[in-house]
């Protein structure tokens, strides 16, 4: 990807949506150890309860769900900081304040949420990575759900949709191995005409290209 100009000008200047973004570093553990949790309440100026959007892309999702849930805070998580400039530049212009980003890798949120702060985690279209040797990296393999176990309040979900029917069965036996219930599942979300789902910029391409939309929420099992 192009690098955008004067992105890191840009990225200093977006102080208003940016809570943080990644530094360079040669070790996650190293880099994690340092904390520097979000305040959640300074930052928006209320208490209301917050989620997570994960791989959030251009924004519009994040910024349509904001709209819709004024009293809901989002943060929207993104590793490439040539896309979330983008995202924060729509978020700006409509001028959302119940939305925040982070510009890091999902491996690294460790450093910025808090331990049982979040009421929800939306994993929409994460990237399936097909080949074997790279399912580690799949935002629903075992470490990343640990790790959203630890976001997690008491009563949190994760709320995943997906085009890919392979990386779906393969994140439905991850939830169950896991130890999270599923409920809400449906491999054509489209057929329900669910009023409260948001679409993404992915879900209306591959709506319209008539491929089916799967959709599953998690929440982990009470001890």
């Amino acid at each position: 990807m192009r690098r955008k100009s004067n992105l890191d000008e840009r990225l200093q200047n977006a102080k208003e949506y940016l809570l943080a973004y990644e530094g360079s570093f040669t070790n996650v553990n190293e880099y994690i150890k340092d904390k520097a949790y979000i305040d959640y309440i300074k930052v928006f100026n209320n208490d209301n309860k917050v989620c997570l959007d994960l791989g959030c892309g251009l924004g519009g999702f994040a910024i349509e769900f904001a709209q819709k849930y004024k009293d809901v805070n989002l943060i929207g998580v993104e590793m490439f900081s040539n896309v979330i400039i983008g995202a924060i530049d729509k978020a700006e212009k409509v001028g959302v304040k119940n939305l925040k980003f982070l510009n890091c890798r999902i491996e690294c949120l460790e450093k910025f949420i808090k331990p049982h702060s979040i009421d929800t985690i939306y994993l929409n279209f994460s990237n399936p990575l097909p080949n074997k040797c790279d399912a580690k990296q799949r935002l629903t393999s075992p470490r990343f759900l640990k790790l959203y176990k630890q976001f997690l309040k008491e009563g949190g979900c994760i709320i995943q949709k997906t085009d890919d029917r392979d990386f779906f069965e393969y994140s439905l036996e991850q939830y169950e191995q896991e130890g999270f219930e599923l409920s809400g599942k449906t491999w054509d979300l489209e057929s329900l005409q669910d009023s409260e789902n948001i679409q993404t910029e992915h879900e209306k391409k591959y709506i319209k290209e008539g491929k089916k939309i799967h959709r599953v929420i998690a929440c982990p099992k009470k001890p």
